[in-house]
């Protein structure tokens, strides 16, 4: 990756901004490819999943590490404003780390496979009978 990628869906926006090869934080030795990336997410991020797959089809665990803090919201309006991942002014993105992939692929898609949707509506209901 030379440039900075933006992908937007589901509201949510994220601006992949280098991919690097770093010392595993979880298996020690060992190294992984870690996407760093800033983020503008309308949808909740503690319970999403994230996978990578590579040109070959072989899957790997995705670990979403780093600093996120609710912008623009209000406390008794928490569903309001959005969600910000990482930190522009500490130059600190946030990082996609692809455990055991140990090498920066040509390609890499990377899937959302839970997304934690956050409802807005605050008059939403629910016939129960």
């Amino acid at each position: 990756m030379t440039e900075p990628q933006t992908f937007k869906i589901m509201n949510d926006s994220l601006e992949l901004v280098r991919a690097s090869l770093e010392k595993s934080q979880v298996n020690k030795g060992a190294h992984e490819t870690v996407i760093s990336f800033y983020g503008k997410m309308d949808n909740e991020i503690k319970y999403e999943e994230w996978k990578a797959y590579d040109p070959t089809g072989k899957q790997y665990n995705v670990l979403a590490v780093g600093g996120s803090t609710i912008e623009k919201t209000l406390t008794d309006h928490w569903r309001e404003g959005y969600i910000s991942m990482g930190d522009r002014r500490a130059k600190q993105p946030y990082e996609f780390r692809i455990m055991k992939l140990d090498q920066i692929p040509e390609e890499l898609s990377l899937v959302r496979e839970v997304v934690d949707k956050r409802y807005k509506d605050p008059n939403w209901s629910v016939l129960l009978k």
